[in-house]
């Protein structure tokens, strides 16, 4: 793990993944150390793993 890469707000916006579309990206190709989850989960899961990712750091993982 990169320890700067992290789910928190300010890594997320420096990192421009700090919207759904992006995230949603990330979980379904993967990238770098993350892996890919097309296939392993559908659409909806992964849309919602991605919703709650942005929630969250949204409140700063309280």
């Amino acid at each position: 793990m990169i320890a700067d890469k992290t789910l928190k707000q300010d890594a997320l916006e420096k990192y421009e993944m700090n919207s759904l579309t992006a995230i949603v990206n990330q979980v379904t190709n993967g990238k770098n150390a993350m892996p890919a989850f097309k296939g392993k989960l559908n659409s909806t899961q992964i849309e919602d793993v991605a919703t709650y990712v942005l929630n969250q750091a949204t409140k700063g993982w309280s």
